[in-house]
């Protein structure tokens, strides 16, 4: 068969040809790959910013918390071409115009490689993503992460919970501890270590082990700020009748005596060092009020509500603190016992809100039916004495516990 020179040129521009097409494809397919892998990023981040722009909903600045998320997974508003917008309610989808829930949109140019040969430049990836803030079922929760006995029950006591108790301990023979003929019963109970159960008493359900640790559940509350002494002696009273008013208590409330009656006007009272101190049998009363517990490591003691006292301390309704009866400050380590609370009131004493006690021990005791709600959350938790527990949040934002998690819709 005759060949020509012909035929060989043509079959190397052919060549040349495919080569030029197949290298269009591949970097076709690099582009693509690249934009796909920009939008996974960014799909993340908008999912994790709408999650924490959620978890603000009746708290706090929804779209500075989404925001703020964001530029910690790298997209910031303004920056290499990043636009964020946080709707809510959100203006599209199936929940727009639903003031419960939040929208985040993140939209940013993205430059292309071999594309440019083709004139394009750069594409555009947006994404979107809308939560919304569900109730937590949880009002106890043991932060401590690997304390033996970061939650325990003891001795006779029986604790009949209406919501969850969440004990963050991963440790592996008791993190979760009931002794005596202590009884637990609660809507659920899970634990990240193990339970060990030294009583006669089978809780209910049986505690779940092995569940994720989990983290502090109101990190996002920022403290009050603590100003010069309004009292810089503190202040103790033993008998008679006494009104007392938010300030600076620098060396502590300590109140004492059967004869004693003390009300709390409204407000926010800061405990600067010394700590708080009922007990003898007086009677305490505060409506729509929250105690600061802060101090240096030498002055700092913890809240002592003892002595069989008949006393009404409830959190507030509404504003920065609402649902928080005592916010303990969380650069305070539990390293000496001082620097732990006892709260046990008697039958008659009504302790509605959040005892909010992070990185210090709380036991605690309350068999008074009388309060809507109590929440617990504490470096460790232990129950002395038969404690009821209710969860009727009605009175506060939304109608809902402090304690959220933001959950994905979209």
């Amino acid at each position: 068969m005759k060949r020509y020179r012909g035929d060989a040129g043509q079959a190397l521009l052919l060549m040349a040809f495919s080569m030029v097409v197949l290298c269009g494809f591949v970097g076709l397919g690099i582009d693509i790959g690249y934009l796909r892998y920009m939008q996974r990023q960014m799909q993340a981040a908008t999912d994790s910013a709408a999650l924490a722009g959620a978890a603000e909903l009746g708290y706090g600045d929804v779209t500075s918390a989404a925001e703020a998320d964001a530029a910690t997974n790298g997209f910031t508003d303004g920056e290499n071409g990043t636009t964020i917008t946080v709707n809510n309610p959100p203006l599209s989808g199936p929940y727009q115009g639903n003031a419960n829930y939040v929208e985040v949109l993140i939209s940013q140019e993205e430059p292309t490689f071999f594309m440019k040969l083709l004139g394009v430049n750069s594409r555009m990836v947006s994404t979107r993503a809308v939560a919304y803030s569900g109730v937590s079922g949880g009002c106890i929760y043991a932060l401590n992460p690997t304390q033996s006995s970061a939650f325990v029950v003891n001795g006779n006591s029986n604790l009949t919970a209406q919501c969850g108790i969440l004990d963050n301990s991963s440790n592996s023979t008791a993190a979760l501890v009931q002794n005596g003929s202590g009884c637990l019963s609660a809507k659920y109970i899970g634990v990240v270590g193990q339970f060990k159960n030294n009583s006669s008493c089978t809780p209910s359900p049986m505690p779940v082990s092995g569940i994720a640790g989990f983290s502090d559940p109101l990190a996002y509350l920022q403290p009050p700020t603590v100003g010069p002494c309004t009292y810089p002696s503190g202040v103790s009273i033993s008998g008679g009748t006494q009104t007392l008013y938010p300030g600076v208590y620098c060396g502590g409330i300590s109140i004492s005596g059967g004869s004693t009656d003390v009300t709390f006007s409204q407000g926010t009272y800061i405990i600067n060092g010394g700590g708080m101190n009922i007990g003898g049998g007086a009677n305490v009363h505060g409506n729509g009020v929250t105690f600061y517990i802060t101090g240096t490591s030498s002055s700092f003691k913890g809240v002592s509500i003892t002595g069989g006292t008949n006393s009404q301390l409830i959190a507030p309704s509404s504003g920065t603190y609402a649902s928080i009866l005592f916010f303990q400050d969380r650069s305070i380590s539990s390293s000496s016992s001082a620097a732990n609370s006892n709260i046990a009131g008697g039958a008659g004493t009504d302790i509605q809100g959040t005892l909010y006690f992070p990185t210090t021990n709380l036991t605690y005791a309350g068999s008074s039916t009388d309060s809507l709600y109590t929440i617990l959350i504490a470096n460790t938790v232990t129950i002395s004495n038969t404690t009821v527990i209710n969860d009727s949040y009605q009175a506060l934002p939304n109608g809902s516990s402090p304690v959220h998690s933001a959950i994905l819709a979209e």
